[in-house]
């Protein structure tokens, strides 16, 4: 099982990142653990995680969700997710995960971060891995963060 001390640089990166890109406050729900699974309509950001630490971290939300990021972030309203913003978007996965190694880092904790990957919920093929879901409310919609350590 995933651990206190792999998780919270995640939630204070996402925490962080979110408020200084995005001008958005998130409120964190209750973690859950459930099948990397997700809906057609999801949009998905996948960055691998090597190192100290190996496995993957999943930034999920609705397509309505990352429709308003994307727009808060280009400054301008965005109505569909073209290259420019599934590149946006991605990079808002690499900035929560290059926070979170920065903070990994300074617990002595050396990851390095995958680029990252954008899907489309019916795109996208994980491995059915068991993943501890991190929810997020904010004023755009949901948005979680999943996490898978492999032992």
């Amino acid at each position: 099982m995933v651990k206190a001390e792999h998780v919270n640089p995640f939630i204070l990166s996402v925490c962080k990142v979110v408020k200084d890109v995005c001008m958005m406050d998130l409120t964190i729900g209750k973690p859950d653990v459930k099948k990397e699974e997700y809906p057609e309509d999801a949009s998905i950001i996948e960055l691998g995680l090597v190192g100290a630490l190996q496995g993957k971290v999943i930034l999920n939300m609705e397509h309505p969700t990352a429709l308003e990021i994307i727009s808060k972030m280009m400054m301008q309203p965005v109505d569909t997710i073209d290259e420019i913003g599934q590149s946006a978007i991605s990079e808002l996965g690499n900035m929560i995960a290059g926070n979170a190694a920065t903070v990994f880092a300074s617990n002595n904790i050396l990851i390095d971060i995958t680029p990252p990957d954008y899907y489309e919920g019916g795109r996208y093929q994980g491995e059915g891995c068991q993943m501890l879901s991190i929810p997020f409310r904010s004023d755009a919609g949901a948005i979680s963060v999943d996490i898978f350590i492999a032992e």
